[in-house]
């Protein structure tokens, strides 16, 4: 049974377009969860139903959950996973923003616990998208059902010029496999490609992929070279500098305290920390949040400065870890006492490690994971 399941195991491969899929679930996610609370707090926190019935907004996450599940497994097409990846990443934030309801005895949606642990739940998926997007599978059946996947495109004619090329790609890695079973399919289709035979199943790119590639190019064009070094620099060094500044708390609140008293200088630290500080849970969580957030901001600090010298991959390296560490544990000290302040910090993050991931493959040729890309011209090693 146990050689059975492995075997099984041994033939699970990347699905195509994973990270992207993947990405729209956090999007779905992390986006539900930050407008439903906004709503609610709106609104005045309104309840869907009468007297006794109350249908709670995880019932419609629920039934967006079910939705997601159930369209991979009755369409084949490739549209309905993207749709699928809608629905579930927007059903699971419906789902998890009442996880206070859930984990007390007087079903309170505003325990403070409760939006750790919705963010909690954000930074594993997230870091189920970094695994995914970082893996590389150039084992030949990886590529082959990737290139089945693209000949159902072709199918549907919904096949891209830059889709058409990619399925090239994978029949050709694909026929250079050891197995004859695996190769002499590839080989077949690729020489099936190469006559034009699959040529009437190529469309243009729609309005959006042309958005999106008129973006990129923007992007590249205006965010490169040095101005990409300087604005990576200074938004690491930005958010180094805040962090370090949690210090500042402890000083003041350190120095107020001196004579047995408080003053309004305590105030001021508790309204900047956004951490209840006259209680002992409320002084724990300050100086756990500070300790780490002094840390990160340092290690923030150095990595700008390893970028303006020109020490890239030390810089890069540095920054990546720092802020997967705000990311995964600041962060969720932080929504335990300020839900929105604490949402602007994760999107600030996120965007400043975006910067990195085009700065690693911009100038060093390298996706996040450190490998090295397919292509990758005048890349540099530093």
């Amino acid at each position: 049974m146990i050689s059975a399941l492995r075997r099984r195991l041994d033939h699970l491969v990347r699905r195509l377009d994973a990270d992207r899929y993947l990405f729209v679930v956090l999007l779905g996610f992390g986006g539900s969860v930050v407008l439903t609370r906004l709503y609610l707090e709106l609104t005045g926190y309104p309840t869907v139903g009468g007297d006794t019935l109350h249908i709670a907004h995880a019932v419609w996450g629920g039934l967006l959950l079910f939705v997601g599940g159930l369209l991979p497994l009755a369409l084949a097409h490739r549209s309905a996973l993207l749709v699928a990846a809608w629905a579930t990443g927007i059903g699971a934030g419906l789902f998890v923003d009442e996880v206070g309801k859930f984990i007390t005895v007087d079903n309170d949606y505003f325990f403070p616990a409760a939006a750790p642990v919705a963010y909690a739940v954000f930074v594993l998926a997230l870091w189920l998208y970094l695994r995914v997007r970082g893996r590389r599978d150039p084992s030949p059946a990886s590529e082959m059902h990737a290139a089945l996947e693209l000949l159902g495109d072709v199918v549907d004619r919904d096949l891209s010029r830059a889709d058409r090329h990619e399925l090239d790609r994978r029949l050709a890695a694909a026929a250079r496999s050891d197995h004859e079973r695996i190769a002499r399919l590839a080989g077949d289709l690729l020489e099936l490609t190469r006559s034009g035979a699959l040529d009437g199943g190529v469309t243009e790119p729609g309005r959006v992929r042309r958005l999106v590639t008129r973006a990129d190019r923007w992007t590249t064009r205006h965010l490169s070279g040095t101005r990409l070094r300087r604005v990576t620099a200074g938004a690491l060094a930005l958010l180094g500098a805040a962090a370090v500044a949690d210090l500042a708390v402890v000083v003041l609140i350190g120095l107020d305290l001196l004579d047995g008293s408080t003053t309004g200088l305590a105030d001021a630290a508790n309204d900047y920390a956004r951490v209840g500080i006259e209680d002992g849970l409320g002084t724990a969580l300050l100086l756990a949040r500070v300790v780490l957030d002094v840390g990160v901001g340092v290690v923030l600090l150095v990595a700008a400065a390893q970028l303006v010298r020109g020490r890239d991959r030390r810089g890069v390296e540095l920054g990546q870890g720092a802020l997967l560490v705000a990311l995964t544990l600041v962060d969720v000290l932080l929504f335990y006492t300020d839900q929105w302040v604490a949402s602007g910090a994760a999107v600030t993050e996120l965007v400043a490690l975006g910067l990195l991931w085009r700065f690693r493959r911009d100038v060093l040729g390298e996706a996040p994971d450190g490998e090295r890309e397919v292509s990758a011209p005048g890349a540099r090693t530093r």
